[in-house]
């Protein structure tokens, strides 16, 4: 059995049922699919689907009922909210700790200090206003980063660099604005860090969703292009509607529709009503990408010590 293949559809359920708790849309008690109905969705062996279910339900997030299904868990009322390490792979940190030498009363004072010592502060550099903003706002979420968007046609030759640059500690950049990050990052003696996407950005979750009409709300009609990149090889790609916030009507947007808005979507609307079922921000960094930005947040606050 590939536990890989596992683990991927178990974190394509706890999303699930993660985001479903939190936006309301499940409530415990409420029942999943199937084994069967989820292997057919996924194009996966029933084996490695039920492997995954029995994952969750050893996380405590769902209850398999024998002969009845897979239900999400009847949380009891101190329980902690989705997103909240489980129990076994904080266990396994702290015993990955002892393995190094670090005991347990120390540990936490150590990733204290390697996180919060020195604040960090970011330029997120991209060729759209979509990837900018929304790449600032996975460095905030995730690291505790205070990172601001930065278009890569505003770092004309000759001219002053933008404020969000010249304060930033680290340069963020994407494939295609490396090259420019990095003359910046020399320059400027700053650390930079070229990120890539995750390979299974278009989670399990998307693929079911692309069997109907889904919609995502841009701000840069030059991310439309993205978008279509990475949906090429998909089945149902084209069931999706790309909208631009401030020039396309939303009104189209059926109520329950699944939507994906960015954050630069997001502010330009402003107060406006956000359409359809809006759907979470997806994590987009890969793990090599993760890795490379903490490497530096770490090594920052430690040398602040």
């Amino acid at each position: 059995m590939s536990t890989h293949l596992r683990d991927r559809i178990a974190d394509a359920l706890r999303q699930r049922v993660a985001v479903g708790l939190q936006r309301g849309a499940l409530r415990p008690g409420d029942r999943l699919p199937t084994t069967r109905e989820l292997a057919a969705d996924l194009d996966a062996d029933a084996r490695v689907v039920a492997a995954a279910y029995r994952a969750l339900a050893d996380e405590g997030l769902v209850e398999i009922r024998a002969r009845a299904g897979v239900y999400v868990a009847a949380l009891p009322g101190d329980a902690a909210l989705p997103g909240t390490p489980p129990a076994a792979w904080l266990a396994e940190v702290l015993a990955q700790g002892i393995a190094r030498g670090v005991a347990v009363p120390t540990l936490g004072a150590w990733v204290t200090r390697a996180t919060t010592a020195k604040p960090a502060t970011a330029a997120a550099i991209a060729g759209t206003l979509d990837q900018a903003m929304g790449l600032a706002r996975e460095l905030h979420d995730d690291f505790g980063i205070a990172a601001q968007g930065v278009l890569a046609e505003t770092l004309r030759p000759g001219e002053r660099l933008p404020r969000a640059v010249e304060r930033a500690n680290l340069l963020v950049a994407t494939e295609l604005t490396a090259p420019m990050a990095r003359k910046l990052a020399d320059r400027l003696g700053k650390r930079h860090v070229v990120i890539d996407v995750r390979p299974d950005l278009l989670s399990p979750e998307w693929r079911l969703l692309l069997a109907r009409a889904a919609y995502v709300v841009i701000a840069d009609p030059r991310f439309g292009a993205l978008v279509h990149a990475l949906l090429a090889d998909a089945d149902g790609a084209t069931n999706v509607r790309l909208l631009v916030a401030g020039r396309d009507s939303l009104s189209e947007v059926p109520p329950e529709a699944p939507t994906y808005v960015t954050e630069a979507a997001r502010e330009r609307l402003g107060r406006t009503g956000l359409p359809g079922r809006v759907l979470p921000p997806a994590r987009t960094l890969s793990l090599e990408s993760t890795l490379a930005i903490a490497r530096v947040l770490v090594e920052r606050n430690l040398a602040a010590g």
